[in-house]
């Protein structure tokens, strides 16, 4: 019988990943209003993380957690601060501005990013394949953000719907880096039922995030029950994404996750009605296919 190889396995979770993430981001803006980004990235991170930490518990990992050491903790603490409390919720106020699946197309780059990260801090050298990358992604960008729907938003919004989803880029892109090395021996679903809890708890302790658990008892049970299985979502995605950065490459894992925008535009498309004009999709398929040259 043969067995998927770890590098196969890891490569299969990054982009059931992305396939998550683009249900995520469907499922935010369909509560965002009432509820606000920050609160949102709140309660689909502390429902998550519980969901995670009740299976560690009730499977016996309790030994792994105790024996996690503090410089693991403070990796593992980084990168989830950086990944939601700064990334994730720059990125659904960019969907406010851009809709859903330009302004994830935007903020895919950050396997690109993470390259040149890679190359500055790590050594690890900018070949042909990242600049023919580079090239067609950014060519892919150029169509998107040159697209403007007839019931678009306002310049200005556009304007500030691209640099936040730039900046969530970037983040994101930290994130994976500082992440890698906390992994270890460490299995996925520990490290993210540490990860979801703490950023549900840092950015409640934020002016913006406080009264996350107050907006619950005034919203409907449509939405009620929609946080709910985003909280779910969140658990199932972020296991699948930890789990393919631990086993396959960075760039591999980034490049798969990164294919979200596929999925994002039959998604908005169908469920909130988002137009797309044939340049804006072909313009997601130039910067999905630049970010697969990254790994030819």
């Amino acid at each position: 019988m043969t067995f998927l190889s770890p590098q196969a396995v890891g490569a299969l979770c990054a982009l059931g990943s992305a396939i998550t993430w683009a249900a995520t981001s469907l499922l935010v803006r369909t509560v965002c209003p009432p509820l606000n980004s920050v609160a949102v990235s709140v309660l689909r991170s502390l429902i998550g993380g519980w969901l995670l930490l009740a299976w560690v518990l009730a499977t016996g990992g309790l030994a792994q957690l105790g024996a996690m050491s503090a410089g693991t903790f403070a990796l593992l603490a980084v990168s989830i601060v950086l990944a939601i409390a700064v990334g994730d919720v720059l990125f659904f106020e960019s969907a406010r501005f851009l809709g859903l699946a330009r302004a994830m197309t935007v903020s895919m780059t950050y396997p690109l990013m993470g390259a040149v990260l890679a190359a500055v801090f790590l050594g690890e050298p900018i070949t042909a394949k990242v600049v023919a990358g580079s090239l067609v992604t950014l060519s892919g960008l150029a169509l998107i953000v040159q697209t403007r729907p007839a019931d678009g938003p306002h310049e200005d919004r556009t304007r500030l719907g691209l640099a936040a989803a730039t900046a969530a880029a970037a983040a994101w892109a930290v994130s994976l880096l500082v992440l890698k090395p906390a992994m270890g021996s460490l299995d996925a679903v520990t490290a993210q039922a540490v990860r979801l809890p703490l950023a549900g708890l840092l950015l409640m302790a934020t002016p913006w995030g406080w009264g996350a658990p107050a907006m619950m008892g005034r919203v409907s049970r449509g939405v009620l029950a929609r946080v709910g299985l985003l909280g779910a979502i969140t658990a199932a995605s972020s296991v699948l994404f930890v789990t393919g950065v631990k086993f396959a490459d960075i760039a591999v894992a980034a490049v798969l996750s990164s294919t979200a925008p596929l999925f994002a535009i039959p998604l908005g498309l169908i469920f909130l009605g988002e137009r797309l004009t044939a340049r804006a999709v072909f313009g997601t398929l130039v910067t999905v296919a630049g970010l697969a040259l990254l790994q030819l």
